[in-house]
């Protein structure tokens, strides 16, 4: 437990030090305030809008949740740089403990960020329960964007072309709500496909649990080869 809050203390400053980072954890707020009131003040002059007031929360809380995994992601991109993950093979954390703590680091942040995001978001409340659940399938994709950025990105440029490229694929299954057919589940090799769509479920229909169940089996499956990825790249070469 000590260890862990030394890391997270470490990683506060490392944040509160970068104002790319600062900028990114302020982010979710600044999401958070823009649909709270823009979106509803939107709507009241174009009434249509509230049609897409489902989909706008899908979008906003991946986002809002995707931050976390981008900062998480550069802290270890510092880390790379000052070697400081060579070192931790001769300390007593261990690889396996370092993955777990940065996965945990980020995923904590991003569950607190999504469910702020559709709790006061103000639309599309799908009741707590839903909130909590569909939180905590969001709060998986900020693990993800660490793993894929930090694992094949050597630097900060190269980690910010990895993560707007990372963006935008899982913002991608959003079109599959415009395709009537079973083409739409293609998307489905997309892990917040399966978020968007128990979202969905959560609001207006009665299969939330079908998505939710295979959606969280789809990102396990894509997180566990990612971390074998990132020990093989990272800390056995």
């Amino acid at each position: 437990m000590k260890r862990i809050v030394q890391l997270t203390v470490a990683d506060l400053k490392k944040i509160f030090r970068d104002k790319t980072l600062l900028l990114f954890l302020l982010t979710p707020i600044l999401l958070i305030l823009f649909v709270r009131y823009f979106v509803p003040f939107i709507t009241t002059r174009y009434p249509e809008a509230a049609e897409y007031h489902v989909m706008i929360m899908m979008f906003a809380s991946a986002q809002t949740a995707i931050m976390f995994g981008f900062i998480s992601s550069f802290i270890i991109l510092d880390e790379k740089d000052e070697n400081v993950l060579q070192v931790i093979r001769i300390l007593p954390i261990t690889p396996s403990y370092f993955i777990f703590f940065r996965l945990i680091f980020a995923a904590l942040f991003s569950f607190a960020g999504a469910f702020s995001m559709i709790a006061f978001s103000g639309i599309a409340f799908p009741g707590w329960s839903f909130a909590f659940l569909l939180s905590l399938q969001y709060a998986l994709t900020a693990p993800l964007i660490t793993l894929v950025v930090s694992t094949y990105a050597n630097n900060k440029i190269e980690g910010m072309a990895f993560f707007k490229g990372v963006d935008l694929i899982l913002l991608v299954p959003v079109l599959s709500f415009f395709i009537d057919s079973w083409a739409r589940y293609l998307f489905g090799i997309v892990p917040v496909f399966w978020t968007f769509h128990s979202y969905d479920q959560a609001i207006s229909g009665n299969d939330f649990w079908l998505f939710f169940l295979i959606g969280s089996v789809v990102y396990i499956m894509v997180i566990a080869l990612l971390v074998s990825q990132f020990r093989k790249k990272v800390f056995d070469r």
